[in-house]
């Protein structure tokens, strides 16, 4: 695995990296985790400690107590983007556009977590993901994996992979539970049409997002959005054929050295965070009185 020690040494390889996928039909993203998480890397925190089986429940309880919270939000995805932001589990990975945003994120822990790594290793993900797995936030593609968040674990009473289903489209879109599923994304969005593609469902999208709060137009955000792995009990795994992912190295002896040459280039907590997590943090952490 790539070792990272200084801002130098990405740049290098991000230099070459480019320079060996040089394709203007794919984006480059990037994920930054401030320790290794092993084979759950990259996955959603949905998806670990069996939480995938209370998503029903996470996401109803917070419309139900936070109601204000989501009043301007006119869709499903919207709404998990806000639970996201509040550290909430869902079916979304933060990605970004930026680097050195996501290099900020394998050496700084988050304001909010109680959790220190400063003496573990990181890891930073490099994502090469063609176009037409790129949606905007307003896809049909989206709704529809978005939406499996509403209705409760019990209700999917068929596989997706039964071999009935598998090239009969019109039993598909007719078995209960994706009826069900169709009456939430038409909650959203009046005009869909009642066809809904299996293969949506079983996918990984890239997602851009509403730039609708400072923290993720600061961090150039986007998301990886996570359908289902022929059942509601797993999410959908990236597919290594269409989507490359590298992961480098950032030593726990480098995160020092590394804190310093972002904060020489500007990249502070208080930027990456400008809200009040941020700007206290930053605060406790540079201003002596």
């Amino acid at each position: 695995m790539y070792t990272i020690n200084r801002i130098a040494d990405l740049v290098e390889y991000l230099y070459d990296f480019k320079e060996k996928n040089k394709n203007r039909d794919s984006g480059i993203y990037y994920r930054g985790e401030s320790k290794n998480y092993g084979l759950s890397s990259g996955t959603p925190s949905i998806g670990r400690n069996n939480k995938l089986k209370n998503e029903y429940y996470y996401f109803r309880e917070c419309e139900r107590r936070l109601p204000n919270e989501f009043r301007e939000c006119r869709t499903t995805f919207e709404r998990l983007v806000k639970m996201q932001h509040y550290m909430m589990p869902t079916r979304l990975l933060d990605i970004s556009l930026d680097p050195l945003s996501a290099l900020f994120f394998c050496i700084y822990d988050d304001p909010r977590s109680k959790i220190d790594t400063s003496e573990e290793d990181g890891i930073l993900l490099i994502y090469k993901i063609p176009k037409e797995t790129i949606k905007n936030h307003h896809s049909d593609a989206v709704s529809i994996i978005s939406n499996i968040a509403v209705y409760k674990f019990d209700d999917l009473d068929i596989s997706f992979l039964n071999p009935d289903y598998e090239n009969d489209r019109k039993a598909f879109n007719n078995a209960p539970s994706i009826k069900y599923l169709l009456h939430e994304i038409r909650a959203e969005k009046s005009y869909f049409q009642p066809w809904i593609d299996k293969k949506d469902l079983e996918s990984v999208f890239c997602v851009h997002p509403l730039l609708d709060n400072p923290r993720i137009r600061m961090q150039q955000g986007a998301f990886l959005l996570f359908g289902i792995d022929g059942n509601r009990n797993k999410l959908a795994s990236i597919d290594k054929s269409k989507i490359i992912c590298e992961k480098l190295l950032i030593p726990s002896k480098a995160k020092q050295r590394l804190r310093d040459e972002l904060l020489m280039m500007g990249k502070t907590i208080d930027v990456i965070y400008p809200d009040w997590d941020g700007v206290t943090d930053y605060l406790n952490r540079f201003c002596e009185i």
